[in-house]
This record gives structure tokens, sequence and C-alpha cells, in this order.
């Protein structure tokens, strides 16, 4: 770090409100000096020592150039905790190590004077320059400042480089639903599908609660938090979610074909706004995946599932054969209602009668029907110290437990806040380039060319983001073989038949 001749030695009084950063040289004073507004377009720099990682310094930029200020440490550090994810900090890797690469963009970086480890999300600004990119993720930044919950990926820091964004988000070792599908790797019992829709519609009602609709659920962006487990899931990437209160939705026909709902994927007005229920639809085809392994709409190509996805013919006598509960199946058919007023929600589902029911594990039912042959003094004769692992054993396994919230709370503050004095000092720097803030993912065009058999493959469009992946275009085959199973914002989607097909030709 340079040495700086601090020639003003002014001291500041320093103040933040829900909106903005206030510097002023007399306590309170209503024509304070420095007046920062809390934007994602505002960039500041919190500069720390090097031997010690405690961060002194912070600067922002005033005409044309940082102007910085030191402090206590502690002070600082609390000013760059409640600046969190309200403006953009600069220069990443002053305050994260990179350790290795998750997925396509994706890195796993550690805390500087620390051992706790984040998952970064870079996005270029390249792409962000063309079809509204920075109004995107914009609208996705500013969506998950408002959301706190276990179950939902927490957004902990935001940087801007030269070149690019990064989203440092919390790090969830397990893989994704999506993953655990494809690898063939899990056949979930049923009190675990029990417990991946309760937390579902737990994540679901929360965001409702919000005003806010995911437009994208689907098994790729339902992660988990650690490997085989299942009982501490994450509901991950609001690219395309919006607010309900928005004016105009921002790009109506959206989402991953084969899991949006009907009244979204044969939208004809694109002025015409849907509600919150369309998500549980989604969590509808979802659910009908747990149960029976299969695709509610098992197209073999984009078209053949868009198409279907479009008719909406569901064919529920899988889910007999599958031997699918009871309670599941009628729970089941009202998620996937046509008519999205004659939809459940999220809050009278998780009132349903199958949340109530219990479903014995297959070890249960092992150990069940081995006591009945088994005579009961050869455990109490020749295991007479394994009481406490047998009470472990027969622990009910469909308790959903919470996850204890670790993530910073970042406060509302309804009065000011005094940070004590700050001094002063103008650093000359190169004002950087601001880029374009506009942002779009989806043409509505991209959603309903794949119908048209003269127009091109939306998969095939350069630096376009598709909805599913097909397994006959051999560059995002090998891009998709490449992508590490740890990846949080995939958005391709692969199903049996083109897995099988992807084998075969690797």
């Amino acid at each position: 770090m340079q040495n700086i001749n601090y020639q003003e030695n002014v001291k500041y009084y320093g103040y933040l409100l829900p909106n903005q950063l206030i510097l002023a040289t007399v306590k309170q004073s209503q024509t304070p000096k420095y007046n920062v507004p809390l934007l994602l377009t505002t960039l500041i720099h919190f500069i720390s020592q090097q031997h010690s990682q405690e961060t002194e310094q912070f600067g922002f930029l005033y005409k044309e150039q940082f102007k910085y200020f030191y402090a206590n440490p502690n002070i600082i550090l609390q000013l760059k905790e409640l600046l969190a994810c309200k403006v953009m900090f600069k220069e990443i890797s002053d305050f994260y190590y990179p350790i290795s690469m998750l997925g396509e963009e994706v890195y796993l970086v550690m805390k500087k004077g620390s051992k706790d480890q984040y998952a970064s999300k870079c996005v270029d600004k390249r792409y962000l320059i063309e079809d509204g990119g920075f109004n995107r993720l914009f609208n996705e930044i500013q969506l998950m400042q408002k959301m706190n919950h276990p179950k939902i990926i927490h957004l902990e820091e935001l940087f801007e480089g030269e070149n690019k964004f990064y989203l440092i988000l919390k790090y969830l070792q397990g893989q994704s639903l999506h993953e655990s599908f494809n690898k063939r790797q899990v056949i979930f019992e049923q009190e675990q599908i029990q417990t991946i829709m309760f937390q579902l519609l737990t994540a679901l009602q929360y965001m409702h609660s919000l005003g806010i609709m995911h437009r994208d659920l689907n098994p790729e962006n339902i992660m988990f938090k650690y490997q085989n487990t299942y009982d501490e899931l994450k509901v991950v990437d609001f690219g395309l979610a919006t607010s309900i209160y928005a004016e105009t939705y921002p790009y109506p026909k959206c989402g991953t074909s084969g899991y949006v709902a009907p009244e979204i994927a044969n939208l004809k007005d694109l002025n015409q706004k849907y509600d919150l229920i369309c998500d549980m639809f989604s969590v509808g085809c979802i659910f009908y995946k747990l149960l029976t392994g299969k695709e509610l709409f098992p197209g073999t190509d984009y078209k053949e599932i868009l198409k279907l996805n479009k008719k909406c013919q569901i064919n529920d006598e899988l889910l007999t054969l599958y031997r699918a509960p009871k309670e599941a199946i009628e729970l089941i058919a009202q998620l996937l209602k046509i008519n999205p007023k004659e939809r459940i929600s999220d809050q009278v589902a998780l009132q349903h009668n199958y949340f109530q029911s219990k479903f014995q594990t297959k070890r249960g039912k092992f150990q069940q029907n081995n006591n009945k042959y088994t005579p009961a003094f050869q455990t109490q004769n020749f295991h007479p110290k394994d009481n406490h692992q047998q009470q472990n054993f027969h622990q009910e396994d469909d308790i959903v437990e919470e996850e204890n919230a670790y993530s910073l709370k970042v406060p509302v503050m309804q009065n000011m806040k005094t940070f004590g004095q700050f001094v002063c000092k103008i650093k000359q720097q190169v004002t950087p380039t601001l880029a374009r803030r506009n942002f779009k993912k989806f043409y509505t065009s991209d959603f309903n060319s794949a119908l048209s058999p003269n127009s091109p493959n939306p998969l095939l469009t350069e630096n376009k983001p598709s909805l599913i992946i097909n397994s006959q275009n051999q560059e995002l085959v090998n891009e998709i073989n490449t992508k590490n199973e740890h990846q949080i914002n995939q958005m391709g989607q692969i199903n049996e038949e083109q897995e099988d097909q992807l084998q075969q030709n690797m």
C-alpha cells in the first residue's frame, strides 16, 4: 500500500442514512460537504493494511478523483458491513483469495484474514452492454437485497472491477437437484421428497410475501448446502425474477422449457400481467420429477418440450405406477392446474395433508422387519453399549431443521448512525468509465422461435443464453462436460435420453 501524505488533516463526522452516506465537519450539519448516494452505480474503495488485513481507509469518487478517509479500523469495518450489497466495492483482490473454479465464471474464494469460503460469480461487462444486460443484473441484485431467508441464497458483497462485476455469495458444497437426477446417484425416498418440497414451498412463501416471483424454478436452480444432504436447500439464480409491483414485467415470456406455467408459455399480449401463482406450476413440475424421476413434458429436444409445455397435457399415470402416496397425488393435481385461478397457493400447499403424513425410510422399514425375527436378547446380550447409536438410528428423519442464519443482517436505520471522526485525503485517480446499464435476458421472440421450422436455432446464437441445451450442439456439450458439480448458476437442462446420447458420443 502506498504511503499517503495527509496534508489536509480535516476531521469529518460520518452519518449513514438508509439511502445516503453523509460526511460533515460539524455534527448533524444541515449542509454537509459530502453526500454519497447508496446506489449500485456508486463505487467505494476500502483499503486494508497488508500485514494485518485491517481495513483502515475508504474512498469514493468526488469531482473525477477518489477522495479517501481514514479512521479506527473497527469503525471502517462496521461501515463496510453496513454498505454491503448497497453499493459496489472496488478491488476484490484486497479481500478475497481465489482458490478454484467451480463452474463457468463461478469461483471458490477465501476471505482474507479468515478461512471462510464463498462463491464469486463473475459477470463480464462485455456481455452486459447489449440487450439491456446491466438492467437485468441490477434488477437481480436489487431483488436479492430485499431477501434474507435460510432457504434462499444470500448475497454477501458486490465488487466492480475494470472489466467484470463480482457477486460474492454463500458457498454451497452440495450439488443441484438437476445434477442429482442426471448423475443417477440418488433415488429419493418419500420422506426426502417431503423434506425438499416443504423447504421449497417455505422459500416461496417468503419470497411471494415480498411480492417477488422467481419465474425460473427448475431443478438446476435448487441447490443443497452439503453433499448428500437434502435438509438444507437453497433457491438460487434470480436472473429472471421480477416484482409483481413493476409497472411492466421485464421479459414477460421467459423461463426454462418444461417448467414454465402455461399462462406464461401461451402469453399473447406481452403487456398482460400474471401473478405469483405462476411459480406454483413450476413447483408442481419439480414435484412430479421427484416422485417419478421423469420429466412432466418428456420431449427429445427443445422444440418438442416447449410444444408439450404449451399444450400442457398432463399424464398422471406414472404417479400411480411409481407408487406415489395418495396425498402427494392430490397435492400435485392442485399445483398443476392449467387455470391459474384454480391453482393452489404456497400458503395453502404448506397446510396440505401431504405434509402431515409420516413416511418411513427404507432403512427404517428394514430395521422394523428385521426386529420381527430377531430375538430381543441378541441386541441386549451382545451389544450392551450401543444404546446411543440405536437412538440416533431411530430418530425421525422427516423433521425439517431450520438453518441458522449465519449471514450478516444489515439493519434498516431509522435514525442517523454516527461513525465518529474521519480524516480526509484526496488521492488523484483516473475516473473509471461506467458502462451503459441496460439489461435483458431472453427476447420473447427467442422463446417463440423454437416452434418455427424456418427460424434459427436460439441455442446457436452467439452470446445468447439458452433455455435448454441441445445434445446435437457439440460445442455446448463440451462446455457442459467441463462444468464442475458445484456450479451455482447453470442455465442448461439435459433430459435422460440426451444424457445417454452424450455418454455414447464420449
